[in-house]
């Protein structure tokens, strides 16, 4: 999923020198060699995540993993992630959000856990242990613009606030509500 990330960062010319600056050549390169289902270190994931953030800004930033998530919808392991989810708990985000912490601890290794609190209209997403890497605005708001990329793939209007002011201890928390 790291390839596709920067495949889709490579269309942007300015953003890819941006980022070309922060993250060690060798790494950015073993990103774009690398297949979907890949293990790779965090820390030059999280060097990128943090440059793309401080070149395009918090709302470009959100938006791009917003269109993140809906385009690595047609991954065969999301997708079938996302349809189980649906087939269990039904298309409310309560449902499929429910297996957030299931696609996290697919996703990564050694960057921490995360847990869901959940009623009807609300969900509240704790990330605890992140890795020390992790521990930046990036990692939160890459998390945001996920989630709300979901909601959108369940057609769901819904609004996320980060508080992340506990990232130095490794943990941020994301609120989000839908009617």
């Amino acid at each position: 999923m790291v390839s596709t990330v920067v495949r889709m960062m490579d269309d942007d010319a300015d953003v890819l020198e941006a980022i070309e600056r922060h993250v060690p050549k060798p790494a950015l390169h073993r990103m774009r060699a690398s297949t979907r289902l890949a293990w790779l270190p965090a820390e030059p994931f999280d060097q990128l995540k943090q440059a793309h953030l401080e070149h395009v800004g918090l709302e470009h930033y959100v938006a791009f993993w917003r269109r993140y998530m809906t385009q690595v919808a047609g991954n065969p392991l999301f997708r079938n992630l996302l349809e189980g989810g649906k087939r269990i708990f039904g298309t409310a985000p309560s449902g499929v959000i429910k297996w957030m912490p299931k696609g996290w601890g697919l996703s990564t290794r050694a960057c921490g856990s995360l847990c869901v609190d959940m009623t009807e209209t609300t969900a509240t997403l704790f990330l605890k242990d992140a890795a020390p890497s992790s521990r930046q605005t990036s990692t939160g708001h890459a998390s945001k613009g996920t989630l709300l990329g979901l909601c959108d793939l369940l057609s769901i209007e819904a609004t996320v606030e980060v508080d992340d002011s506990r990232m130095n201890d490794g943990r941020f928390v994301m609120h989000a509500h839908w009617a």
